[in-house]
């Protein structure tokens, strides 16, 4: 009995024994997993990342704590940046999570034995709940707009579109409906969906005429000033109208458009620097059937096509909030042009980046990061030569401004005007190296210089204005072309431009600066 309790108990040592065996095991082996992934990602980070790190250090450092210039400067790089190792701090969109960041610089300061907190970095603020605002919504009912409600039109499908789409979006805190002329002869406050309906429903030249006001004459100065003057910080206006100018009878017709564009920058300008006024204008086409008057106020029938127009007066926040919602975009039959116009104290700059790839000539890519073309030279090949050049990938996207004005390469002033440039969207949504930027922008030259190339987006009247735009309207029955201009539209649109950006500064409404070393 007594030697096989002995060989039990041996038994169990040796159990004990196998048993811390198979653990250390265990743990070396996950040690090595652990010192072999360690490795891994150490070789994914190469020079740019470690770069990254170095600057988050240095800036830690200082004072024990990260400032807000000090963090967009790592958001930069991170954005700037081809590595892959950055898609840690990214999602799906390629936009930039910086609770990724904050979590990953709180964790490398930790290993680093620096003491920082949370609170210690600064991070961009959740966006405060904005204050609800109204839209009051003016509709003229001058004698012209009846060929746009005579029957059922277009023009009664997109307002019907339009006034449904702010009232089910809940951007406003309440939606007033309004006839305009020379005074406002018909208001309803505070729409609900059964009012909308019914407003829409009484769209016809028998309403317009029943609801009064003076028919006879469009005063577009006067209606515009009007409608400025509910515009504040809690209400936002919306303006719509064919937007043809009727000067009336034994009137020059070209010294009364100059008198209203003068008046109406006037009116614009002074709100601007009441409020900080914004706008928007789109252009739309809808069946017309009715009596057309022309510059000296000729009646004239007319069957067609015709275009209007739908003006936004509000606060950026307010404009911002309609953009943000799509209610524009999403306007039944769609709109033909559109321009969007913000006072310059509150544009925003956009993101950009140098791309290493492709290129004419050849430069380093070692200060990309810094906004640096350093090494540059020109090309050699038969297909580029003498020519230098290089891309850029830039985010307009929180631009409130369409994306098609940044398309238009007559919006853009180069301080060198031997560049060529070129823009197009950026339709590739898969390239890690473009991923969170909506243009890009060619440049290329053959006066390669060291220089400090600014490259400006400035605020202007766009091309479809002046294409858009009549001087002479008597002859629109048998001229085609007349049929899809608007009378006076240069001189209307030119005056609230001139107002948001005068011709005494530059009108850089966004500046992308690079330097270039040879």
């Amino acid at each position: 009995m007594e030697l096989k309790n002995t060989a039990t108990l041996e038994d169990r040592l040796y159990q004990q024994t196998l048993l811390k065996m198979i653990v250390q095991i265990n743990i070396g082996v996950r040690a090595i997993l652990i010192i072999f992934s360690s490795s891994m990602l150490l070789a994914s980070c190469t020079s740019e990342f470690q770069s990254f790190n170095n600057t988050a250090l240095e800036s830690a450092k200082n004072d024990n704590q990260i400032d807000q210039k000090e963090f967009e400067r790592l958001l930069e790089d991170i954005s700037n940046s081809e590595e892959l190792g950055f898609n840690l701090f990214k999602i799906d969109n390629g936009s930039i999570d910086t609770t990724k960041v904050i979590s990953y610089l709180l964790k490398y300061y930790s290993a680093k034995n620096l003491n920082l907190s949370e609170a210690d970095i600064w991070q961009p603020k959740s966006k405060e709940k904005q204050k609800e605002f109204n839209i009051n919504v003016y509709v003229e009912n001058s004698a012209s707009m009846d060929g746009y409600v005579t029957g059922v039109t277009d023009f009664e499908t997109a307002i019907y579109n339009l006034l449904g789409d702010i009232k089910i979006s809940k951007v406003c805190d309440s939606l007033n409906l309004n006839y305009i002329n020379n005074s406002i002869p018909f208001s309803k406050k505070n729409a609900l969906p059964a009012d909308i309906q019914d407003f829409i429903e009484k769209l016809e030249p028998s309403t317009f005429r029943q609801k009064g006001g003076d028919r006879s004459v469009s005063d577009l100065k006067n209606i515009i000033n009007t409608v400025l003057k509910t515009v504040n910080d809690r209400n936002a206006a919306v303006l719509i109208s064919d937007f043809v100018f009727s000067p009336g009878k034994n009137v020059n017709a070209l010294d009364y458009l100059n008198n209203q564009g003068v008046g109406i920058k006037i009116d614009i300008a002074e709100k601007i620097i009441e409020f900080g006024l914004s706008a928007v204008i789109i252009q739309l086409e809808s069946n017309f059937e009715g009596t057309y008057y022309d510059k000296t106020n000729k009646p004239i029938l007319y069957k067609g096509k015709r275009p209007y127009y739908i003006w936004i007066f509000g606060s950026n926040h307010h404009i911002n909030e309609i953009l943000d919602k799509k209610i524009l975009a999403n306007i039944k039959g769609g709109y033909l042009n559109s321009l969007v116009l913000q006072s310059k104290a509150k544009q925003s700059q956009p993101n950009y980046k140098i791309l290493s790839n492709p290129k004419i000539g050849d430069f380093s890519r070692t200060e990309l990061n810094n906004k640096i073309i350093a090494d540059a030279s020109i090309s050699k090949n038969k297909q580029n030569n003498a020519f230098f050049g290089f891309n850029l990938a830039v985010d307009f996207s929180n631009s409130i401004q369409d994306p098609s004005y940044f398309l238009d390469t007559t919006n853009y002033v180069v301080s060198n005007s031997s560049y060529q440039l070129e823009v197009e969207l950026i339709s590739n949504k898969n390239d890690p190296f473009l991923s969170g930027f909506t243009h890009l922008i060619e440049l290329k030259t053959k006066d390669l210089r060291n220089e400090i190339l600014e490259i400006q987006v400035v605020g202007q009247t766009p091309n479809w204005v002046f294409n858009s735009a009549s001087i002479d309207d008597s002859n629109i029955l048998n001229d085609i072309s007349e049929q899809q201009k608007t009378f006076g539209l240069q001189y209307l649109i030119q005056g609230v431009i001139d107002a948001f950006y005068p011709k005494s500064s530059s009108n850089a409404i966004t500046t992308i600066t690079v330097t270039i070393k040879k």
